[in-house]
């Protein structure tokens, strides 16, 4: 019972997703402490409706701060109302005041207007960092998000990037971050920007099964398709099988 999850949603998502995934997360957190951060009210773990806010990192961020304000656990796993998750997941037990990503993540997608000829397949990156995928302590969860919001809702920054543009702790790439704060109207945050991507460092660690990132083309991160690509996976199988709730348990490696 160390680790509390955080479970962040727009409810921006469509009914077959949304309880497919919320089901597969109860199954999998077992008696984990589940905290929901949602726009609109749910019965789903202990929720805390924020009201609807706009579509981007600084408003992901409040929300986690929220849940982070309630939580009592001494780590933090994020999960996504479009990813599913096994059991497996959950049990990682971080190093202190590291960022851990599962880097054993398939993204499925589902459905894409411009793309439909991959609907259907999985596809994945290398050494991805995604915040559905991180679990740390709840000491730097709560560091790191504060300093994420406190650069992404400075007024200038928040004019240039209304989206956020900072990544997670020790996912962002110092070249491209001191790009980004390149100008005079945000070179001010500069020096906060290179003393955040010192400070945490991010890694990477593979489960046996594989987590399933559903690709529905209204991601906030868009439709991504990694490089290895394939229409069946390990413990999941294809999509027709995750949607039709057969789920195939199997301990083959991707």
């Amino acid at each position: 019972m160390n680790t509390t999850v955080i479970y962040i949603t727009d409810n921006c998502i469509n009914e077959e997703i949304d309880l497919l995934c919320r089901n597969h997360i109860l199954s999998s957190i077992g008696e984990l402490p589940l905290i929901s951060v949602s726009h609109k009210p749910m019965d789903f773990g202990h929720n805390i409706c924020v009201g609807e806010l706009d579509r981007n990192s600084l408003s992901i961020n409040i929300q986690i701060m929220k849940a982070l304000d309630i939580a009592e656990t001494k780590y933090i796993a994020i999960a996504e109302h479009d990813v599913l998750y096994t059991p497996e997941h959950f049990t990682f037990i971080p190093p202190d005041n590291e960022s851990w990503y599962n880097e054993n993540v398939w993204m499925l997608q589902y459905y894409s207007k411009d793309n439909p000829q991959f609907n259907g397949m999985f596809s994945q990156f290398k050494q991805r960092k995604a915040n559905s995928q991180l679990i740390c302590s709840t000491e730097t969860m709560i560091s790191s998000t504060q300093d994420r919001i406190d650069m992404m809702g400075d007024p200038a920054w928040f004019r240039k990037y209304p989206s956020g543009r900072i990544g997670e702790a020790g996912a962002m790439d110092y070249k491209h971050a001191m790009r980004l704060a390149t100008g005079d109207s945000v070179s001010h945050i500069r020096e906060a920007l290179k003393k955040y991507i010192n400070r945490y460092k991010g890694y990477n660690w593979n489960s046996t099964l594989p987590n399933v990132d559903i690709r529905h083309n209204m991601n906030f991160t868009k439709n991504r398709r990694g490089v290895h690509r394939r229409y069946d996976i390990p413990h999941w199988g294809t999509m027709e099988n995750i949607f039709n709730e057969r789920v195939i348990n199997t301990n083959t490696s991707p």
